[in-house]
C-alpha cells in the first residue's frame, strides 16, 4: 500500500505532502480543485505517465520548471520509495529506493495500480486495441515472462512488416517461425489469465447484486480458431506480401464480454455497460493480489458521476470487503451515513490545490 504521498508543482497542486492509511480515502472538493490531480500523482508513481496527458511536462504546474512525486510504499513489512521528477526544459530522474529505474515496468510492479474514471469504464465499448490493453495489463503482472514475451513478439512483427514493405517477393520464413512461436506462448498466457478473471468477475457481480444473463468472457486469438497460427501465417502469407504487412497473430487478439453469445455493448445499455467495467476492474485488482500477493491500490475518479447511487455503493462495498486501498475522488459525500460499515475511511478535502484532513471514521 502506499502510505506517504508527496507532491510538487503538478498543475495546480504547488506543495502537497499526505499520510495514508489502509481502506478509503476521500478527496472531495468541487471541480477544478485539485482533486484529480492527487490521482494522478500515484498513477505517475506507478506507470511514470500521466493518466491526464501524453507528455508529463504539460502536468508542470504554470510558472514552475518542474514537477516532483515521492511516495512511500509498503508491502509484507518491506518498504521502498519512488521518485519522480521531470523538468520542462528536459530530463529528470526515476528512481526506485534511491536507485535509477531502468524499465517503467519497475514501477508496475513496485506500485501496482487499478483505475476507475471515465476512459477505463468505458473500454468494452473502444475496441479490439482497448480490451487487449485490458488483458495484457493482468498478464503482465500475473506472468512474469509476458513482458519479454510481448516484446519479444513485437519485434519480430516489425521486422517483418518492414520486410513486407520493402520487398514484397522476400523469404520471411524465419520471422515467420519466430513470430508463430512467440504469438502461440502470448495468446496462452492471455488464456490462462482470462479464465481467471472470468471466475472473478462472475463472484464480484454476484457481491454487487447484478445479474447479466448469459454472460461470458471470450479470447479471439487473432488468427482461427482451428488453425496453428504457423499454419494461419503460411496460408496468409502471400496476402500478407500484397498488403505489406501481418493480418493474423495476438496482435489483432480481442478480449470480448458476450451476452447470450453477442457483443456485450450491442444488448447493454451504455450504464450498464460502466457497472460490467467496473465490476471488470474490480475482479482484475482480486485477481492480481490472489496470484501475486501484492493487492493493487484502486485510484477511482469521481465514480459517482459516472455510476448511479446503488452501483456505486455497490462498488465500494465490495472494494470495502476485499481489504484493499482505494483513493476516491467526490464533490462531497453527502450523508456520511451511506458509508457506515465501510471499514476505515480517511476524508481530505482539495480548495485551491491545499488539501487538509477534515474527518476519519472508522
Amino acid at each position: 500500500m502506499l502510505t506517504q504521498l508527496s507532491i510538487r508543482s503538478l498543475r495546480n497542486l504547488s506543495e502537497v505532502s499526505l499520510d495514508l492509511s489502509e481502506g478509503l480515502s476521500v478527496f472531495t472538493g468541487l471541480n477544478g480543485a485539485g482533486k484529480t490531480s492527487v490521482l494522478d500523482a500515484v498513477h505517475i508513481l506507478g506507470t511514470g505517465k500521466s493518466f491526464a496527458t501524453s507528455q508529463l511536462t504539460k502536468a508542470i504546474s504554470d510558472d514552475h520548471q518542474g514537477l516532483q512525486v515521492v511516495g512511500r510504499v509498503k508491502y509484507a513489512g518491506a518498504e521502498s520509495v519512488i521518485g519522480i521528477s521531470r523538468q520542462r526544459a528536459g530530463g529528470g530522474e526515476t528512481r526506485l529506493s534511491g536507485s535509477p529505474v531502468k524499465a517503467l515496468s519497475e514501477l508496475a510492479r513496485e506500485l501496482p495500480l487499478v483505475v476507475l474514471n471515465a476512459d477505463t469504464l468505458n473500454a468494452l465499448r473502444e475496441g479490439p486495441e482497448a480490451r487487449r490493453r485490458l488483458i495484457d495489463q493482468m498478464v503482465f503482472h500475473v506472468e512474469h515472462s509476458f513482458a519479454s514475451l510481448w516484446q519479444r513478439y513485437h519485434q519480430a512483427l516489425k521486422q517483418r512488416n518492414m520486410l513486407l514493405r520493402k520487398a514484397r517477393g522476400a523469404d520471411d520464413s524465419a520471422w515467420i517461425g519466430e513470430m508463430a512461436s512467440l504469438g502461440e506462448q502470448v495468446h496462452q498466457a492471455r488464456v490462462r489469465v482470462a479464465s481467471l478473471l472470468s471466475d472473478e468477475l462472475s463472484e464480484v457481480l454476484a457481491a454487487m447484486g447484478v445479474v447479466f444473463p448469459g454472460m461470458s468472457l471470450f479470447l479471439r486469438s487473432g488468427w482461427k480458431a482451428d488453425e496453428s497460427l504457423l499454419g494461419a501465417l503460411n496460408d496468409g502469407a502471400q496476402s500478407d506480401r500484397q498488403r505489406g504487412f501481418t493480418q493474423v497473430g495476438p496482435h489483432r487478439g480481442d478480449l470480448q464480454c458476450l451476452i447470450g453469445g453477442r457483443p456485450s455493448h450491442e444488448v447493454l445499455s451504455r450504464g450498464q455497460m460502466k457497472v460490467l467495467m467496473s465490476a471488470m476492474r474490480v475482479a482484475q485488482g482480486r485477481v492480481l493480489a490472489e496470484v501475486t500477493g501484492r493487492a493493487p491500490v484502486f485510484l477511482l475518479d469521481d465514480v459517482g458521476a459516472e455510476l448511479d447511487h446503488d452501483n456505486a455503493r455497490a462498488v465500494f462495498s465490495v472494494l470495502a470487503a476485499s481489504k484493499v486501498q482505494v483513493l476516491a475522488t467526490m464533490v462531497s459525500l453527502d450523508d456520511e451515513r451511506r458509508w457506515e460499515g465501510f471499514g476505515p475511511i480517511t476524508v481530505f478535502h482539495v480548495e485551491q490545490g491545499v488539501i487538509k484532513e477534515t474527518n476519519s471514521m472508522a
